[in-house]
């Protein structure tokens, strides 16, 4: 067995079957982990410092001071979602029983898809920077991809899968 096989008898939790406050939980800190590493990236040699609720407020189209806070709510808000995806979707149908790292691979594997699926092909274009930020240069896209996966290892490290539902159906 693979480390994330795909398995015929997809499963889809309702956010009752989870544990709803982990999410919570974990899409805050993991979104603003990911907001502060965005930050704090450009002290990194190759890297780019940008700031993550600058980018709401771009895609909002508005330059009134509110806008930043807007953005950075939006950022949390889209990132307790992100998560409730994974803990709904993504885990229950490629989680394996027997590895207990397989939820950790899972999340980080999301994050990288959100990076160059969502950020990279939606957010960055929305924001004028083009697909994976090309007008920021590689630099950018990098910057993108590590604060993605910082995101992810905080949902590894706080979203623990509850026990049913790791072996539900096995």
């Amino acid at each position: 067995m693979g480390i994330a096989e795909f398995r015929s008898d997809m499963q889809i939790l309702s956010w009752r079957e989870i544990d709803f406050g982990a999410v919570v939980l974990s899409g805050l800190v993991g979104g603003y982990a990911m907001a502060l590493a965005g930050l704090w990236a450009g002290k990194i040699p190759g890297f780019v410092a940008f700031d993550i609720a600058d980018f709401g407020r771009r895609y909002m189209v508005s330059d009134r001071p509110s806008a930043w806070f807007f953005g950075m709510a939006s950022h949390l808000a889209n990132s307790v979602a992100f998560v409730l995806v994974f803990a709904c979707f993504i885990v229950p149908s490629f989680q394996q029983a027997n590895s207990p790292h397989s939820a950790g691979l899972l999340a980080m594997g999301w994050s990288l898809f959100l990076a160059t699926g969502l950020a990279g092909s939606l957010v960055s274009p929305l924001a004028g920077l083009g697909f994976m930020g090309r007008r920021g240069g590689i630099r950018f896209a990098a910057t993108n991809i590590l604060v993605h996966i910082v995101w992810g290892l905080v949902i590894w490290f706080i979203y623990v899968p509850t026990v049913p539902q790791l072996w539900q159906g096995h």
